[in-house]
């Protein structure tokens, strides 16, 4: 058994964090001994597997399914995962897309921000085509 204070370094995380996840049900109620809590020897595994989900960018609602779905023993996870993959790739294409735009708006010669034409379109035509 280790204190919560152990999971927390092997795991990485705070204690806070540890509380709130098990106040979520992501993590199982810890065991007091002398008042104290106590959680299994694994326990950390299992907030590193939080971690990483929620460093690749599944919403805590996201990491409940993907657990749940491996407790119950079903290959949901894996329909999860792929579609998390997927995001992950878009959000990349965009993200690569908006970086190209920013290296160009620095050597465009524009003299403001807010006057470069990358990143600021000229104005539409009014609703009537007045300028």
């Amino acid at each position: 058994m280790l204190l919560i204070g152990e999971v927390a370094e092997l795991a990485g995380v705070s204690t806070s964090a540890i509380r709130y996840y098990e106040q979520l049900g992501l993590i199982g109620p810890a065991a007091r001994v002398s008042g104290r809590r106590v959680f299994p020897e694994n326990a950390w595994s299992r907030l590193k597997a939080i971690t990483a989900a929620r460093d690749a960018g599944f919403s805590l609602d996201e990491v409940r399914r993907l657990l749940d779905s491996q407790s119950e023993g079903t290959e949901d996870w894996r329909a999860l995962v792929e579609e998390k993959i997927r995001d992950v790739q878009d959000r990349a294409r965009r993200l690569g897309a908006i970086s190209e735009i920013l290296r160009e708006s620095l050597e465009c010669g524009c003299s403001a921000w807010d006057q470069c034409t990358l990143l600021v379109p000229e104005q539409p035509a009014g609703p009537r085509g007045e300028c």
